[in-house]
């Protein structure tokens, strides 16, 4: 698939989700859940304009993505894992769109109010966003837009491949880690729950660069 042909597809769904959320509107009360504890109860509410917001955020980072890489210094080296790059705008794109239905779903009590579903779906879907990525990260090519930037890997394109190959790795174990905590978060407790979710994700961001800086001073051969 071309990247235009990709890029309007997108931006068609993107069109047609916030069509979507246009004609829900005016039925819409005053004010609206925008947030949710851990008990799947919304605690944070907003005006229903907020909506009008959420309903946005895939155009606009659908857009975004697709003109960073003609902004890139190193934007010719799109053309080497294009595949990858769209596997990504379309992951994004469906995610983002997913997403911004919370509000009214709940309002609507599609959504029970009682129970975690919600931050399961959100963990859920995130998790598998981030398994598949994880498979493709090793084929992405120096950039300074997508993938694993560290300094050192950006200055070196051995680091670059080696820390993408790390990332990659710690991308599929934090997005296996998302999917369990999201079918068992219930069972383990606010507290552990929150715990495994810091510990995968700033654990596993930290190890990167970590892992680059060793690769960089030679103690990762």
């Amino acid at each position: 698939m071309k990247n235009k042909k990709l890029l309007f597809l997108m931006g068609l769904l993107c069109l047609v989700n916030l069509a979507g959320h246009l004609y829900l509107y005016p039925s819409l009360p005053d004010t609206v859940p925008i947030h949710w504890g851990f008990d799947g109860q919304p605690d944070g509410w907003g005006g229903k304009s907020s909506i009008l917001f959420t309903a946005s955020l895939p155009f606009a980072m659908l857009l975004l993505f697709a003109v960073l890489p003609r902004m890139d210094p190193k934007g010719k080296n799109f053309q080497r894992f294009q595949p990858v790059y769209r596997i990504f705008l379309i992951l994004l794109t469906v995610f983002m769109c997913g997403v911004s239905w919370l509000s009214e779903l709940t309002v609507y009590n599609v959504l029970p109010s009682g129970g975690s579903l919600v931050n399961a779906l959100v963990m859920g879907g995130l998790g598998l966003v981030l398994l598949v990525l994880g498979n493709y990260m090793p084929r992405i090519k120096q950039n300074y837009t997508f993938g694993c930037r560290t300094p050192w890997a950006l200055n070196d394109e051995h680091n670059w491949n080696r820390t993408q190959r790390m990332g990659g790795i710690v991308f599929v174990v934090m997005g296996a880690v998302l999917l369990l905590v999201s079918v068992f978060a219930t069972l383990l407790g606010e507290t552990l729950t929150l715990a495994l979710l810091l510990g995968a994700l700033l654990g596993g961001s930290v190890w990167i660069y970590v892992y680059s800086y060793l690769v960089f001073i030679g103690k990762m051969k």
